[in-house]
């Protein structure tokens, strides 16, 4: 039976990173997948943060992302263009209200974000908004909750946080590998040469040893914080 997922974002390309090859293997399956990019993700990067970037340079980078997430076979693609790298400027509770608007809306039965541990504010209160917004209750429409690792992202945290992600649920992406790796290729500004951890041949890498850890060519690996098992 068909499922919706739903992928909640810091900033475009962390679901990519994080779980591109498993959402290829969700659409190709015939899952409905909607992914919700909460940060703009650019802003930070300008000389001037008052001056920012204009909104036709948004659409831009916009398009970017819906256009490498069509690699995966994706087309519900939303953005809510909060600051990037600044999401601790915003209040907790708007944040968790987006996340909860797209839930009573879409209604996900499984869902995949960010890590609360990673190094990156955004990252971790998108995570932080997304356990809150699916509480664990016994009418919730999620039984299977998710969440992904982000190289030079998840990998920069060094332990800083005194907490190391226990990596328990892993999906053999062999198959949809080509597809992820296309789609990175198609986000130009986020994709950097090796030995830089944002490099293609570095996605490879981290995929072929995530594999050997469970026996097969390639994986994505993830920490379950949700799965229950329901009877129809």
């Amino acid at each position: 039976m068909p499922r919706k997922v739903l992928v909640v974002s810091a900033h475009i390309g962390d679901e990519i990173l994080g779980c591109g090859g498993t959402l290829k293997r969700h659409t190709d399956e015939g899952d409905s997948v909607r992914v919700v990019v909460l940060g703009e993700g650019w802003t930070s990067r300008t000389k001037s943060l008052a001056k920012g970037l204009e909104a036709v340079d948004l659409q831009a980078f916009e398009q970017q992302g819906r256009s490498a997430l069509r690699m995966l076979s994706i087309d519900d693609v939303r953005f809510h263009r909060l600051p990037d790298n600044r999401f601790d400027k915003v209040r907790s509770m708007d944040l968790v209200n987006l996340v909860e608007a797209h839930k009573a809306e879409f209604q996900p039965d499984c869902v995949y974000t960010n890590t609360a541990i990673d190094l990156g504010i955004d990252q971790r209160m998108t995570c932080e908004a997304v356990l809150i917004a699916f509480g664990r209750t016994t009418t919730d429409c999620c039984s299977e909750l998710y969440v992904f690792e982000v190289l030079s992202s998840s990998n920069w945290e060094a332990g800083m946080s005194g907490l190391c992600p226990e990596l328990n649920h892993f999906v053999d992406i062999t198959a949809t590998i080509p597809a992820k790796i296309d789609a990175l290729r198609a986000l130009e500004t986020e994709i950097r040469p090796w030995p830089h951890s944002r490099s293609l041949e570095a996605v490879i890498h981290q995929a072929r040893v995530r594999g050997a850890t469970v026996g097969c060519d390639a994986a994505e690996a993830f920490t379950i914080l949700r799965s229950t098992y329901r009877s129809h």
